[in-house]
């Protein structure tokens, strides 16, 4: 059996203590002296393995202070720019939350057991106060107990901060796939334009730690003045 190496252990180490919450959102990690006195390995070593979760998106350096567990902020997975480069947060009217037996597609994407329940949520996006993006959002009941049952007004903007806060579920990242995509009825009532107005489709895993898939979504955007860019020109 082929051995596994150091930096690889040390970085599945503390890869369990992240997905444990160790250390939350935002929190410092002790110093790469410290683990390296603490796994009894060189600095160089734990470098390797924090730069691995770094690159992960797990993981943020800050210059002159240290190494801390990413912590979400607004703008980190919405990648919509104006024409001009600017970047809106957008704002969210939700239409309705359901709770339904999974699809075929919603278990393959949340990595789901055949039978298995998903609440479902559908919103309409707005930049600068017009609608601009249609979503259907799919997580786990099971990993969302009483979402279902929530009021459409009461859920929040910012949903990735509230999993978390909620219900202990951090999002770390997201995997994604563009299409060219024309609009429906239903979504052609919301967007405020014609059927079959072409749509930019941003299918979205999003994943907590070890890649773990957390959330199925679907956005439906009208780029009539807007253009997608990830990562960020500014970054």
């Amino acid at each position: 059996m082929e051995k596994i190496p150091l930096y690889e252990q040390i970085k599945e180490a503390l890869l369990g203590r992240l997905a444990s919450d160790h250390w939350r959102p935002g929190k410092l990690l002790p110093s790469e002296p410290k683990l390296a006195e603490e796994f009894d390995v060189s600095q160089g070593t734990i470098r390797r393995a924090l730069d691995d979760l770094v690159l992960q998106g797990l993981l943020v350096r800050h210059q002159g202070r240290g190494t801390a567990v990413t912590e979400h902020t607004p703008f980190r997975f919405f990648h919509l720019f104006r024409d001009d480069g600017v970047r809106e947060l957008p704002q969210s009217k939700t239409l309705r939350i359901s709770s339904n037996q999974a699809s075929r597609t919603e278990r393959d994407s949340l990595e789901l057991a055949s039978g298995k329940q998903v609440t479902r949520i559908l919103r309409v996006r707005y930049l600068n106060l017009e609608p601009k993006i249609f979503e259907t959002i799919c997580v786990s009941s099971d990993l969302f107990p009483g979402l279902a049952k929530m009021s459409a007004r009461d859920l929040p903007n910012t949903v990735y901060r509230f999993y978390e806060q909620e219900f202990g579920v951090p999002i770390v990242g997201k995997r994604e796939r563009l299409r060219a995509a024309t609009a429906t009825k239903s979504e052609a009532r919301y967007l405020h334009v014609e059927v079959g107005t072409p749509l930019l489709e941003i299918e979205c895993v999003a994943y907590s730690h070890r890649a773990q898939p957390i959330e199925w979504r679907i956005s439906r955007c009208l780029t009539d003045e807007h253009y997608y860019c990830n990562p960020p020109e500014s970054a």
